[in-house]
């Protein structure tokens, strides 16, 4: 199965995009591939092709911390931003990687949940946030994450604790292991 026969099941998956369409800098050159899944089903379904044809994946979120160079992106670049369900039960807040953290803090506040405050003007998405440890007024994100769930580069769900999240300053276990934050 080659990456544009996924067409067929419904995935937007495009050839030779600008990534400047993209980017909150309206910068970047284009990606071989660009897909926007909707659902884990989705993005599984990419990941497995990239892995079965070594195709070179990147993930984004929002694209708003972002500088593309003007070649682009070799490979398929994969943008999280239609998978963005947000939902609250209880004192939880659980948030698709592709949801702003803009509108994960907002709907914990009007849940009457506190701890997100400092996101409120953070512009990346909930993905971008956990991938880079956000943070802004002495609050980051590490401080109010129980569970992250993932998909590993070979197609596993997994779901890691905060403490197995290896959070420090601007960093956290998915930029070592490469997995793709799913919510």
């Amino acid at each position: 199965m080659e990456l544009l026969d996924l067409r067929k099941d419904g995935i937007d998956i495009q050839k030779q995009i600008p990534l400047s369409k993209y980017t909150f800098t309206k910068t970047g050159g284009p990606a071989e591939y660009l897909a926007f899944p909707k659902n884990l089903d989705e993005l599984k379904k990419l990941v497995q092709v990239t892995r079965e044809k070594n195709i070179p994946l990147t993930v984004i979120g929002n694209a708003s911390n972002l500088i593309i160079r003007d070649s682009g992106i070799a490979g398929l670049v994969i943008i999280l931003t239609e998978m963005k369900k947000i939902t609250v039960k209880a004192n939880t807040v659980t948030a698709e990687a592709g949801a702003r953290i803009i509108d994960t803090a907002f709907t914990a506040a009007r849940a009457g949940l506190s701890g997100l405050e400092f996101a409120a003007g953070i512009p990346g998405s909930v993905g971008g946030a956990i991938f880079m440890n956000a943070g802004a007024y002495g609050g980051e994100t590490q401080n109010v994450v129980q569970s992250v769930n993932v998909l590993t580069r070979d197609g596993e769900f997994k779901t890691y604790s905060n403490k197995e999240m290896n959070f420090s300053y601007r960093h956290s276990l998915v930029q070592d292991n490469k997995a793709i934050v799913v919510s």
